[in-house]
């Protein structure tokens, strides 16, 4: 064993003395021809094919092409651990791409905004994302597989929505830029929507100061911190929430929101997870 390493090393100092170990960015690279080796040769068979085709280094093999990889590795990957792969890994690898995916396909469309204006843009995104819309003087508006939608394809002055019910959608944070300046908007449901957190409610509390009807029951992500920022609306009659950790804190917050806003009616319903949970524990 001792002999092959002192061979390898008399190969590689060889290779040295011959020009064929470039130094780029302080990494060392091995050149046969036009093409750089990443890694240093690890037994004399790997060396071989160095002093046998023995080029010199030419002008091109200098500097690495744009977009070429030029890590530098003494020896090979380790294989990941077992752990890697597990349920609960490969779950949470899949929750979190899948939103990032939700939240590319929910980015501002600027042009529909400017086209159409805001009430009618905002009602084509709850539609495309399986929602409810309530214009001004007419009944609730929502697609079906025999009955699509017929919206304007041009702005209108009296199209003004005034309810939303976006229960059970994947809406997150990146979608409620699109149901901006909805300035008649009373009536809105996020029931059920599991990317709906205390970023969103802060954002709604500040986008929607007509609001008088709010539900974001059944959203796992909410917690007292968001309640924080439902005093900015002023004109809040009924607010639907659920406390999943059944925590005191929570119902306190509910309580001083009552206290600021005399007009408030605060209904908290116990969380279906953590019943769930229960069940499973008494079995």
């Amino acid at each position: 064993m001792l002999l092959l390493h002192f061979v390898n090393k008399l190969i590689f100092d060889e290779l040295t003395k011959t020009s064929h170990v470039v130094r780029v960015k302080s990494l060392q690279y091995f050149s046969t021809g036009n093409k750089l080796m990443e890694r240093i040769p690890r037994n004399i068979k790997d060396c071989s094919r160095f002093i046998v085709h023995r080029n010199r280094i030419s002008s091109e093999d200098k500097e690495p092409k744009a977009g070429s990889d030029t890590s530098f590795s003494w020896f090979k990957a380790e294989a990941p651990p077992p752990q890697t792969f597990s349920i609960g890994n490969i779950k949470s690898w899949w929750e979190y791409n899948k939103k990032l995916l939700f939240a590319k396909q929910q980015e501002f469309n600027f042009e529909r905004a400017n086209t159409l204006g805001s009430n009618i843009a905002a009602a084509y995104f709850i539609i495309e994302w399986s929602g409810k819309v309530k214009f001004k003087n007419s009944n609730w508006l929502e697609a079906t597989k025999d009955k699509p939608v017929r919206l304007p394809n041009s702005y209108k002055p009296n199209y003004l929505i005034i309810g939303i019910d976006a229960s059970n959608t994947l809406i997150c944070y990146e979608g409620l830029k699109n149901m901006n300046s909805l300035h008649y908007l009373k009536w809105l449901s996020f029931k059920g929507c599991e990317y709906i957190d205390d970023w969103c409610v802060d954002k709604i509390s500040a986008q929607y100061p007509s609001l008088e009807y709010l539900d974001i029951s059944d959203c796992k992500n909410v917690t007292e911190r968001a309640l924080e920022a439902i005093y900015k609306l002023y004109n809040l009659k009924t607010l639907i929430v659920t406390n999943h950790q059944k925590s005191a804190t929570f119902e306190l917050t509910c309580l001083m929101l009552e206290e600021c806003n005399t007009n408030l009616q605060c209904k908290i319903f116990n969380s279906r997870y953590s019943n769930n949970k229960s069940q499973e524990k008494n079995k």
